[in-house]
């Protein structure tokens, strides 16, 4: 019992603090892309969003604010990923918790997943600049990771044979 609430706990911490990381990388990511109000030459490259949803960019009130993030990707990295790293530890903790009884549903999940990460990685490796080109191998690794984890993670559950 005693085990079982230090493990509780150790969750609870790991939860809380990816999400306090998450939150605190947002806000410094929003503000670093905000420099894409004063770059006009830059609005069909990196407001992606809002060319896509809204038609086009008029004037800097007209960004939405995922293109702040999509600008902060390509040109500061650092904080985007930290919002990419505290943000799957976040997804994959409540991934865990909502299949808890359900392995072999999580194990189909985390695959798709991966693969989904892998598309990214691909969509985002001929990239011209260093940020979304960092994006596209980390994408890479982590759908590798989590491939190669849910396959140990079935032989040793004895899902699949050794």
């Amino acid at each position: 019992m005693e085990n079982e609430n230090a493990r509780k706990s150790k969750q609870a911490v790991l939860f809380f603090g990816a999400l306090t990381f998450f939150v605190a990388a947002t806000f410094i990511s929003l503000y670093e892309g905000s420099q894409l109000d004063d770059i006009s030459w830059e609005w069909p490259y990196s407001a992606v969003f809002t060319n896509w949803l809204g038609g086009g960019v008029g004037s800097a009130d007209d960004i939405l604010a995922i293109d702040y993030l999509v600008y902060a990707a390509k040109f500061e990295p650092l904080f985007p990923l930290v919002m990419f790293v505290s943000g799957m530890i976040l997804f994959l903790q409540l991934s865990f918790w909502i299949f808890r009884r359900k392995k072999a549903t999580l194990s189909v999940f985390l695959l798709l997943c991966a693969i989904a990460l892998l598309v990214l990685s691909g969509a985002l490796m001929a990239s011209p600049t260093a940020g979304l080109e960092l994006f596209s191998r980390v994408f890479l690794g982590t759908g590798i990771f989590m491939i190669i984890f849910t396959i140990w993670w079935l032989i040793k559950a004895g899902k699949l044979p050794s």
